[in-house]
């Protein structure tokens, strides 16, 4: 089926899940594979709960400092023709012959600074099914400000996300305090987002311990705002407290370094039982003797070696890394969907 990006379609899949109890995870990309795999994760699932048609979020940054996904895409680092490329893929996956073409996706931009991603939030708005208009790192006024001025402007046409207070990197100096009750009230009601990000504890891209996870913030602003939010920082919350995450208000979960981790964890896995096909005898024995690796590898049993060591294209081409990385995101991708309850959608 084509995307779904009609604002009042989108606005019943949300409802959908609220009503089902389940957080819809985010899952952030910035390459083909990461977004097929998103894919195949929701399509593997559904097979599994005999539904064809999950939702499903895949997501990309555009110009955000902080990890700007869609210049990462292409070599040449374009923002508007890598989103092109993203979408077109996306298109193609919605093909009449796809093993994806029945999902529901809803394709969002996420991240997007008024003042960096305009051209995209003012000129593809149509092609997504939500955008996050992020002006939380300017103080709380101007933020206020350029999000209710995005709002009107695309009233209607696409669903809002807005951020009440900044998210902070893990390893910044500087610390937001979490949101308060009434500032997301305020916010809510002076810009009209349909879907509120608040500062509950959470960092992007920290481990559990490096953060707290506030859920008791949580749901004392869901109560007062309803169960209309959006957990960014979610690698710091911890694994016991994501099945929970419905249950404190949340609609939308991002997600993004834990695929990334698994996934390039998988792919160095990969290489390192594959030198044996990727380099010559001569190429390892001066790795082994620069102390890059261990005599292990020199033996042509060695891991998934095929003898006689020697560059060969199941070891050389890249497709065989695209798959390591394929499938770990995969695999990761369908424990979230488990995790924030998608079996309800069996009902």
């Amino acid at each position: 089926m084509p995307l779904v990006t009609d604002y009042h379609a989108v606005k019943d899949i949300y409802r959908e899940a609220k009503e089902r109890h389940v957080a819809m995870p985010v899952f952030c990309c910035e390459d083909r594979e990461t977004l097929e795999a998103v894919l195949a994760a929701a399509a593997a699932l559904g097979e599994q709960l005999g539904v064809e048609d999950l939702p499903i979020i895949p997501a990309w940054t555009g110009r955000y400092p902080a990890r700007p996904q869609i210049l990462l895409l292409t070599a040449c680092g374009d923002a508007v023709l890598g989103t092109h490329l993203m979408l077109s893929d996306l298109d193609a996956f919605m093909g009449e012959t796809s093993p994806y073409r029945k999902l529901r996706v809803l394709p969002h931009l996420d991240h997007a600074f008024p003042w960096l991603d305009g051209d995209m939030l003012d000129n593809l708005t149509d092609r997504f099914a939500s955008v996050m208009c992020d002006a939380s790192e300017r103080p709380f006024e101007e933020n206020v400000r350029l999000t209710a001025e995005y709002v009107e402007k695309v009233r209607g046409r696409v669903v809002v996300e807005g951020a009440v207070d900044e998210i902070f990197e893990h390893d910044g100096a500087e610390k937001n305090v979490p949101t308060s009750v009434e500032r997301a009230e305020f916010y809510l009601r002076e810009t009209g987002v349909d879907i509120l990000v608040p500062n509950v504890g959470t960092e992007h891209r920290a481990a559990g311990m490096q953060a707290r996870y506030r859920p008791e913030d949580a749901r004392k602003i869901s109560a007062a705002v309803g169960k209309i939010l959006c957990i960014h920082g979610a690698s710091s919350v911890p694994p016991a407290d994501l099945p929970g995450l419905p249950d404190d208000g949340f609609i939308k979960v991002n997600i993004f370094t834990t695929l990334a981790v698994s996934a390039g964890q998988a792919v160095a896995r990969q290489v390192l039982d594959n030198v044996g096909n990727i380099f010559t005898q001569a190429q390892l024995e001066d790795l082994v003797g620069a102390g890059v690796l261990g005599t292990a590898v020199l033996d042509e049993n060695y891991a998934d070696t095929r003898p006689p060591i020697s560059p060969k294209l199941l070891g050389a081409a890249t497709s065989s890394r695209r798959d390591a990385w394929f499938g770990s995101v995969k695999g990761r991708c369908v424990e979230f969907l488990q995790t924030f309850n998608y079996a309800a959608f069996q009902n």
